[in-house]
């Protein structure tokens, strides 16, 4: 008796043992599939499928988006009470206005069948009862803003999209194009999804340009504008400076590199070239990010091309230029970040451009602050201008909008506020944007 429970005690130690074998053999291959330099590898290949299932990462894709936005809107306006109120150019305002809308937009978002329409529509829809609206700098995706806010758009027309209007009134969403074109459709937005966002939306009192003006008539003019913005100056970066270190090796990282990938100096120093057998990545300490691969093959995939949509594909190059981004501004200690701008299509090719932002205003230079060249999945070139900004101390005020749209010609129908280089520093200023329709 005592021999068989002897014999079934030393059974149970024996399956334990197998057990914790067996569990340490899994972490110890997980633990490796972590450690490869997976975006070296085809995206096709069954040791590359193995890891995304397990790991992920920064450079290999599914065909879902991550769903996190890869622009923030400019401005956001929602009529309350009768009234409309708005907010602009504030990280904090917009992200709390998104938030209280979303539901309102996934609604609204969801649906086909845009068509042109006229301008006295437009102010025919405004003056009809509550409105909601987004506005981005730029020709952003019509399906990758509905994507962001919940919705789902069939779009054949890759139309670019740079304003959006809901009119409660009429039940119609009006679509302004970065070239000044208009269209419409009908949508529809639950009265429970309205009541809600109208209950927790906050904003300043402002109104619509309407045909007052010669602006667009859904330019928004606050009530007593004040933007007050504060005046910079650049701030030095080094990307090789001893505290970028583990900045410095995610952003390697990102482009598919590790810290033992071969570099080599130029410029006494102040530029490494990484390179292996497909692609080549040039970074200067001060800023440059430079990188380009072979036709071949690349380091950066940005998805599985085995079965995916159009749209599905935008949204996986997004996020992969989006990922890069946020690895190379962290490496550069910037306090910026980068906003999606413009998205150019021709046949495989997609090129994706983005705007720098300063708090939630848009910092134009002489040259797009940053551009990525997908062929398909393959990240073909990419260039990053990373910068560092400082407030000087002194403040600006920007000229009311009401101010300047009472001084636009018929060709100066869009405002914008943004930061311009001037005398060595950085000064935020009021802008016209010419209809490039006409």
């Amino acid at each position: 008796m005592r021999g068989a429970k002897r014999s079934a005690k030393n059974t149970a130690k024996n399956i334990s043992l197998l057990v914790l074998c067996g569990l340490m053999g899994v972490l110890c291959a997980v633990n490796w599939l972590m450690g490869l330099n997976i975006a070296q590898m085809p995206a096709d290949s069954a040791l590359r499928r193995l890891h995304d299932r397990f790991v992920g990462g920064a450079v290999g894709y599914e065909i879902r988006s991550s769903g996190v936005s890869a622009a923030d809107p400019a401005q956001m306006a929602l009529t309350v009470d009768g009234k409309l109120y708005g907010v602009q150019y504030n990280l904090t305002d917009i992200d709390a206005g998104i938030t209280a809308t979303r539901s309102l937009w996934s609604q609204a978002l969801t649906g086909e069948g845009l068509r042109p329409a006229d301008e006295s529509e437009l102010c025919t829809a405004l003056r009809s009862g509550s409105c909601a609206l987004l506005r981005y700098h730029g020709a952003i995706p019509m399906q990758s803003i509905a994507g962001w806010l919940g919705g789902s758009w069939k779009d054949n027309n890759r139309l670019q999209v740079e304003t959006l209007v809901y009119a409660a009134g009429v039940q119609r969403l009006f679509v302004r194009m970065a070239d000044g074109r208009l269209y419409a459709a009908d949508a529809a937005v639950s009265q429970n999804a309205l009541e809600e966002a109208q209950k927790n939306f906050r904003g300043l009192s402002c109104s619509f340009a309407g045909d007052a003006y010669a602006v667009y008539p859904e330019t928004l003019l606050f009530d007593s504008e004040a933007l007050s913005l504060p005046v910079l100056k650049p701030a030095q970066i080094n990307l090789f400076a001893g505290q970028s270190g583990t900045g410095l090796e995610d952003l390697l990282g990102a482009f598919g590199y590790t810290a033992y990938t071969d570099f080599y100096n130029e410029q006494d120093g102040t530029v490494r070239v990484f390179l292996d057998d497909t692609s080549t990545l040039r970074l200067n300490a001060s800023g440059l990010v430079q990188y380009a691969s072979t036709d071949g093959s690349a380091t950066v995939s940005a998805y599985d091309e085995s079965d995916i949509t159009a749209a599905a594909a935008l949204d996986a190059q997004l996020d992969c230029a989006r990922l890069i981004l946020d690895a190379a501004q962290r490496a550069g200690d910037t306090d910026t970040h980068a906003s999606l701008y413009a998205v150019e299509r021709s046949g495989e090719q997609t090129t994706l451009i983005f705007l720098q932002m300063y708090s939630g205003v848009p910092v134009l230079g002489d040259a797009d602050f940053a551009t990525f060249v997908f062929d398909g999945s393959a990240l073909r070139t990419a260039t990053i201008r990373l910068q560092k900004f400082q407030p000087t101390g002194g403040k600006r005020t920007v000229m009311p909008a009401k101010q300047a749209a009472a001084g636009a010609s018929g060709a100066e129908r869009g405002l914008m506020a943004a930061y311009r280089a001037q005398d060595g520093q950085y000064v935020p200023s009021r802008f016209y944007l010419k209809n490039a329709a006409e």
